[in-house]
């Protein structure tokens, strides 16, 4: 597959593909989309972003090859509108790879 253009017409609509990304996807810090927001941050980070994404590899980048799997975590949410919660990652080195976990806790 190859990265669409962002002025890639829409058949039979006046639009174009970046006026469908804008409309659905303007709102990073929705959690269906804050994944892939930091897939694309790291992948960025990394200038391994040259092809599309692909929603059911087996890992999310290669970088030098060795594979990258990203995982994220939100300290606020775009629908959240209660307490505020504090995100703590803890890396652990285990068989070569580092495993993050996070824990969330509440700040009253």
């Amino acid at each position: 597959m190859k990265k669409l253009s962002p002025d890639t017409e829409i058949l039979g609509t006046p639009y174009f593909i970046s006026d469908f990304w804008s409309w659905g996807f303007s709102d990073v810090l929705m959690n269906s989309l804050r994944g892939i927001f930091s897939e694309f941050l790291v992948g960025s980070a990394l200038e391994v972003i040259q092809k599309p994404r692909n929603e059911w590899d087996t890992h999310d980048l290669v970088y030098k090859n060795k594979k990258i799997e990203v995982k994220s975590a939100a300290y606020i949410q775009s629908w959240h509108r209660g307490n505020i919660r504090k995100l703590v990652l803890i890396l652990e080195l285990r068989d070569s790879m580092i495993m993050i976990k996070t824990a969330i806790v509440l700040m009253l």
